[in-house]
């Protein structure tokens, strides 16, 4: 598949997102549970889902579908990775920020990356080696080098109590260092914004693939950097995201101050 063949369908997906959400987005909707009360599904983020894996499977037919909705164990040499609605809890309370997101993923690594705000009508966009854009403008990530000058986005989640008293505590640590701390709920955008400038740092543990596979393209697109905010190797299909700007500074003292102080505590 040629950069050629990847723009045609990026086209493609750009022009179907907005008429999508114009026909999905206005009707009524409702919402139930899926894995605990903090964990919901509107029949919106069905709908999208839906209608956007008969779309891509027409679009390019060997692909296969990991979508966050319904066919979330697919594992393939290619398929599109997709979350219908990143930010449902902010979709069911009138919050508009959330998004949709699409990425393909070929041979180990995602090569097209898709996050479209449909309240901003604002679209990134990503192709492996072509750079990051929004609304067709190329994007570049920031050049704040000094944590305390800088913006940092986190996600909170409740995979585990040990997992909750450790974000907590970063947290804590980030008000205090960072010059601004935002939860937006939404990892999609966070990602998104980390590309073009308007945030320095995201950090979230526990996502899934579907909440990252656009982002990480398009920060690394747009100069940045992705590595885990654990102690392990990032990995696609179990993300434990840290993505920051090209300022490996900034990166570094994040890591010390907000991460892992007290690595440094025991070295001295």
């Amino acid at each position: 598949m040629d950069d050629m063949t990847l723009n045609s369908i990026r086209k493609r997906i750009v022009e179907y997102l907005p008429q999508l959400w114009n026909s999905v987005g206005a009707e009524e909707f409702s919402v139930s549970n899926k894995s605990s009360y903090k964990d919901i599904v509107t029949s919106v983020d069905i709908a999208i889902e839906d209608r956007l894996k008969g779309f891509l499977g027409k679009l390019l037919p060997p692909a296969d579908y990991l979508g966050e909705e319904s066919t979330s164990s697919v594992r393939s040499s290619l398929m599109w990775i997709v979350d219908p609605v990143d930010g449902t809890t902010n979709f069911s309370k009138s919050n508009p920020h959330y998004c949709t997101q699409i990425a393909l993923f070929r041979e180990g690594r995602v090569v097209m990356g898709i996050t479209y705000d449909h309240n901003r009508r604002e679209t990134f966009h990503a192709i492996e080696g072509q750079g990051s854009y929004l609304n067709n403008r190329r994007i570049w990530v920031s050049k704040v080098g000094d944590l305390r000058e800088a913006s940092s986005h986190v996600g909170l989640q409740y995979s585990s109590q040990l997992s909750s008293e450790r974000v907590l505590k970063r947290m804590d640590r980030a008000i205090h260092e960072c010059r601004a701390v935002r939860i937006t709920g939404s990892a999609c955008l966070d990602l998104a914004y980390v590309a073009s400038g308007r945030a320095d740092v995201f950090w979230e543990e526990s996502l899934k693939p579907w909440d990252v596979a656009s982002g990480t393209l398009l920060v690394k697109e747009a100069g940045g950097l992705i590595s885990s905010c654990l102690e392990t190797e990032f990995n696609l299909f179990e993300p434990d995201i840290l993505a920051t700007n090209a300022s490996r500074e900034l990166r570094n003292q994040f890591l010390r101050s907000i991460l892992f102080p007290d690595q440094v505590k025991n070295a001295l």
